[in-house]
């Protein structure tokens, strides 16, 4: 028995040595995002076919040349992740469709891979004839999208601008389906203004985030007014949830568009998604290297042994979660109509769930 034991000690201690990817990766939340939105430029729309990164999921988006230059404008305009559409029904923007039960883990990976964290909106928008469909049906599709596709999502926005499609009692429907399925951020968008355009606050329930959508950017110089978005931006954190300053300028790379985001981030968003130049803005702070602190605890605890070599010998997703403080560790296995899961707590606590889906 000793000598596995030793084995399984050795493979925990191989795993400590990888532990900052695995933050890295595993933790990628939606504190601190930075992603471009729009990008119109000085001779394209934001609804030209590259004037947005909601679509770049579609087949119909580009070649691998294309999408490689696109990249290039976000990650140098220091974006670190990626707004995409996961499904677009109606092709409401130049014909392009983008199909939510179609095997998108290659792109998602390709993605990740460059540097660029997807951000999936789940249902598009409702204008575009992406919310003619039975509360059901959508329910059902993120079910099957977060099961398919959760380890490659950093974080997810249940639909975009949501109160011009559906009531705050369906919004607050699918923020509970996806958090029952995830342990993801799950975010709200709404029309301009805090809760939308008539102000219904009750959008946010039980939402992780709020995707504040600034507007006033449609025309002048396409970026929204400072005084109005800083104003907007200190009435949504009254609410107590983190938020995101989201739409507020069609010119994410334009030096107006940063120099917003810059205030933005300074008056308390936890991330932007029109372009800054600043790079914190509201992430998380991890303690440096913690794993060191708890090395011994994490070599000698069976249970996060056996965790680790499950890992590596089954392939099971391995889950981290860490603060300032604490962290926890552990692995999921989705099934057919459930979901098991062990995690331990640095406090010693270990946790067994189980859950059945009828």
């Amino acid at each position: 028995m000793l000598p596995y034991l030793r084995v399984l000690g050795v493979i925990a201690l191989l795993w400590c040595s990888v532990l900052p990817f695995v933050i890295n990766t595993a933790l990628a939340d939606l504190f601190g995002v930075r992603s471009s939105f729009l990008t119109a430029t000085d001779t394209t729309k934001w609804t030209d076919r590259f004037g947005m990164s909601l679509l770049y999921l579609s087949d119909g988006f580009g070649t691998e040349q294309e999408r490689n230059h696109y990249k290039g404008i976000l990650l140098g305009n220091g974006d670190t992740h990626i707004d995409v559409y996961v499904r677009a029904k109606t092709g409401g923007y130049h014909g392009i469709t983008v199909d939510g039960y179609a095997n998108q883990r290659p792109r998602l990976q390709e993605l990740n891979a460059s540097g660029l964290k997807p951000v999936a909106w789940l249902t598009g928008e409702g204008r575009q004839g992406d919310s003619q469909e039975p509360l059901s049906d959508t329910l059902a599709f993120i079910d099957h999208y977060i099961r398919t596709n959760d380890d490659l999502v950093s974080g997810y926005v249940v639909c975009l601008e949501c109160d011009e499609q559906y009531t705050s009692a369906e919004v607050n429907a699918m923020v509970d389906k996806a958090k029952a399925l995830t342990d993801k951020h799950v975010a709200v968008h709404l029309t301009p203004g805090v809760g939308g355009h008539s102000g219904n606050t009750n959008y946010y329930k039980n939402a992780d985030f709020i995707y504040l959508q600034l507007g006033d950017h449609l025309t002048g110089d396409y970026t929204a007014d400072t005084e109005m978005s800083v104003a907007m931006l200190k009435e949504a954190l009254k609410l107590g949830l983190p938020v995101v300053a989201n739409e507020y300028s069609l010119k994410s790379t334009s030096a107006q568009a940063r120099a917003l985001g810059d205030r933005l981030c300074a008056e308390g968003a936890v991330g932007t998604s029109n372009g800054r130049n600043v790079v914190p803005c509201g992430q998380k702070k991890l303690k440096e290297k913690w794993y060191k602190e708890y090395e011994t605890e994490v070599i000698v605890s069976g249970v996060v042994i056996a965790t680790l070599y499950m890992v590596s010998r089954h392939n099971l997703p391995l889950t981290l979660q860490a603060t300032e403080d604490s962290y926890r560790i552990g692995i999921q296995k989705n099934m057919k109509n459930s979901t098991v899961g062990i995690n331990y707590r640095d406090d010693g606590a270990v946790m067994i769930n189980y859950r059945f889906n009828f």
